[in-house]
């Protein structure tokens, strides 16, 4: 496995992740409400007088997300390739730890560090709010429940790099 290829291609993931997050959050943080603490939210229709809305998949949306979940397995069974990985269980460990290491950096880093403690991602009408975004709790069980589709997307990009390279 080349370790080099594998560290470069964390630091991009991770660069990549932080601004899909940080660019839309820093413009609307309204467009992210589903991701927020139930107190925050509701707090949030509270102040600004609006009515919950029911999030509803449209088909578009379903089209695009499966569309992003397909390439996204194949850009990480790419990638473990790159790094070096030529057999199922490399392509597995390989692709897991990515999906892992996004993870991590997502909770650990965006949720707990910079999430509370940036008020221009706050929602408007909750920015006092600083003990309800400080909720680790809330995070550390969003990502937990990742993991066993992180696995899946794992084994599907393992066999991916067996198959095609």
């Amino acid at each position: 496995m080349n370790w080099t290829v594998y560290g470069i291609e964390l630091f991009v993931l991770i660069v990549c992740f932080a601004l899909i997050i940080v660019i839309p959050l820093t413009i609307n943080p309204v467009s992210f409400i589903s991701d927020f603490p139930p107190e925050i939210q509701e707090e949030y229709y509270r102040s600004q007088k609006q009515e919950r809305k029911k999030a509803s998949l449209t088909k578009a949306m379903v089209i695009k997300k499966v569309v992003f979940l397909i390439a996204a397995v194949f850009i990480c069974a790419w990638m473990a390739y790159l790094a070096g990985a030529n057999t199922f269980l490399q392509g597995v460990l390989l692709s897991f730890s990515y999906v892992a290491v996004i993870a991590a950096f997502d909770t650990f880093i965006m949720d707990w560090i910079f999430f509370p403690r940036i008020k221009r991602w706050r929602l408007p009408g909750t920015e006092d709010m600083d003990r309800a975004y400080r909720q680790k709790w809330f995070h550390l069980k969003g990502v937990l429940v990742l993991v066993p589709l992180g696995a899946v997307f794992a084994v599907i990009a393992g066999a991916i790099v067996v198959w095609l390279f």
